[in-house]
């Protein structure tokens, strides 16, 4: 789910996060495949996507239901865990497990106490780039195909339909937790006093943008799984069907910034729409099936 702005600097912002989220994530994927960690046992497998939506609902419904109850500290703490989490899980492809615990600690004690936007956002690029080589590594490219086709599905259903994302937004703001990118309107803008709902029609009032992390994740996951399990020409040290999938995912995000109005809207319908078109388009120009 992303707020979408009308004026040019917070979607150049927002451009640049996508573009340092993917070209971070390629970076690091050679290291995630020599540690051998990946999330599903057989990446060809067509159950991974479900078994990915099952955790989205999860993590969904749980979130949720302690918006519903009150209960921001369960938030809070679950969120900030699963971030440290993912931090920890990419570290220990580069240190020492024992190492990787004291940056994971620190980074987690920073959220905590400092959650203003540029550490949100600077967190937000590391975990979405942890997360999609993760899962990029985990699925060949049909799996994360369907997985585009189904998460973007779901984004459209619950921001226009059941609203039930919106809301999941309104609460993580609330709490300032770190799974939106945050882009301000002025320089004096301050993450961790704003209060203003992200539902509200009145533009004008809120200080920030916002641009949900899983709009950088899930296009980036095909990217990734273009580049490691297609046999293509590499282009700038990506294949071309990876390649495609970037460039796709930049102008899924231009169209979408361009035909969004000041609302929040769903973002996986142009991002991922926009990848699977640049995908197909490399394996094309790559000469290669891809599946």
């Amino acid at each position: 789910m992303t707020e979408s702005p009308k004026i040019q600097a917070p979607v150049v912002v927002m451009l640049l996060f996508m573009i340092a989220v993917q070209l971070l994530a390629v970076a690091i994927t050679p290291a995630i495949i020599a540690s051998g960690n990946r999330v599903f046992e057989d990446p060809a497998s067509t159950a991974n996507p479900l078994l990915y939506l099952i955790i989205i609902l999860g993590f969904t419904g749980l979130l949720l239901a302690a918006i519903r109850l009150k209960q921001g500290w369960i938030i809070s703490g679950f969120i900030q865990l699963s971030v440290a989490a993912s931090i920890y899980y990419v570290l220990v492809a580069f240190m020492d497990p024992l190492l990787a615990l004291v940056p994971t600690a620190a980074m987690l004690l920073l959220l905590r106490f400092y959650p203003e936007w540029y550490v949100i956002d600077l967190f937000g690029i590391l975990v979405c780039a942890g997360i999609s080589s993760l899962f990029g590594v985990s699925m060949t490219t049909l799996p994360a195909l369907l997985l585009l086709l189904v998460l973007a599905v779901y984004d459209a259903i619950s921001v226009y339909k059941t609203r039930h994302m919106v809301s999941l937004a309104e609460g993580v703001i609330s709490i300032k937790a770190p799974l939106l990118f945050v882009v301000p309107k002025s320089r004096d803008y301050s993450f961790r006093h704003d209060q203003v709902s992200v539902s509200s029609g009145e533009g004008k009032k809120r200080g920030a943008y916002f641009l949900g992390l899983g709009d950088a994740i899930i296009p980036t996951i095909l990217v990734i799984s273009a580049d490691w399990s297609l046999p293509a020409a590499s282009f700038f040290g990506l294949n071309l069907p990876a390649l495609g999938a970037m460039i796709g995912t930049y102008l899924g995000f231009v169209a979408l910034m361009t035909t969004s109005r000041d609302k929040p809207q769903a973002g996986l319908p142009f991002l991922d729409s926009g990848a699977i078109l640049g995908f197909l388009t490399g394996c094309l120009a790559a000469g290669v099936r891809p599946f």
